[in-house]
């Protein structure tokens, strides 16, 4: 029976985080072998709810146990794993994406100069965000919201032309926990809120093969800076620059046959009388 003891300890700690992280090996001096018990006769109520989870309570030392993605998804709460620093994130959820109350926020305005999108590694997720590097580094507002970051109270700017609003990065100091860590993508664009691997390829295939064309005497170069997916399913928001002016692009994939797209622009909307700052 010991034997069988050990196998159902071990299952029940790798499903208590529910997370990927290498566990180690049990030479290694801050790992320790423990004997603990599953009780699948225990109840955990959340909030008044019934949370019925995936993996029994674990008992040891007269402690209880539980799996932490499951009861923080419960609490609002997200969890992350950071490999490289051993560390498990538990981030309040603050946002689920809504604006902020426009009767809390006073607006600076700026123009779109010189915009960037990166991907930022922040409380141990990465998260794609468009920062405008014009006169000062200012976040989008959105994607800020998405990482969690608490934006009530700081001081706003509207975008003249788009209307979206960003956040300077000296107000984001005031309330982000850790200095967000900037990466560009391995893939460039970004393309923001898709997961679908043959989505993705459709789209990086459209943004190569309009990098360049030309129609009648007149040639046209593209500089691709975001894709972001909208609300609509198989839409898409692509921001660009085309022979040196700002625009909007707005893509449509249409599924052919199973897990092959094609992509088409719908709309193309100028972004005011914009030319971007030069990089240098």
């Amino acid at each position: 029976m010991r034997p069988i003891r050990k196998r159902m300890v071990a299952a029940a700690a790798a499903g208590l985080m529910s997370i990927s992280f290498a566990a180690g090996v049990y030479a290694d001096d801050w790992i320790q072998k423990v004997t603990a018990y599953l009780r699948s006769d225990f109840s955990v109520v959340v909030n008044g709810v019934p949370a019925n989870l995936s993996n029994p309570v674990l008992i040891y030392d007269n402690n209880s146990y539980l799996p932490l993605k499951e009861i923080a998804s419960r609490l609002s709460a997200t969890v992350n794993w950071d490999e490289y620093k051993k560390t498990i994130y538990i981030n309040n959820r603050i946002y689920p994406q809504q604006p902020d109350d426009p009767d809390d926020v006073v607006f600076d305005e700026i123009k779109l100069e010189n915009p960037s999108a990166y991907m930022v590694r922040y409380l141990g997720r990465d998260y794609p965000v468009l920062i405008n590097m014009g006169r000062g580094m200012y976040y989008r507002l959105k994607d800020v919201q998405q990482m969690g970051i608490d934006t009530k109270g700081l001081h706003k700017a509207k975008e003249k032309y788009t209307g979206e609003l960003y956040v300077n990065e000296t107000e984001l100091q005031k309330a982000w926990k850790e200095t967000p860590l900037l990466t560009y993508g391995e893939e460039m664009p970004i393309i923001a809120g898709e997961k679908d691997d043959f989505k993705l390829i459709a789209l990086r295939g459209y943004v190569k093969d309009m990098s360049n064309y030309k129609i009648g005497d007149k040639y046209y170069y593209h500089n691709p800076i975001f894709i972001e997916k909208l609300e609509e399913e198989n839409h898409y928001r692509y921001l660009v620059t085309e022979n040196g002016t700002y625009y909007d692009i707005y893509l449509q994939l249409t599924e052919l046959k199973k897990d092959y797209y094609v992509v088409g622009s719908y709309s193309k909307k100028l972004i005011g009388d914009l030319v971007p700052t030069p990089n240098y």
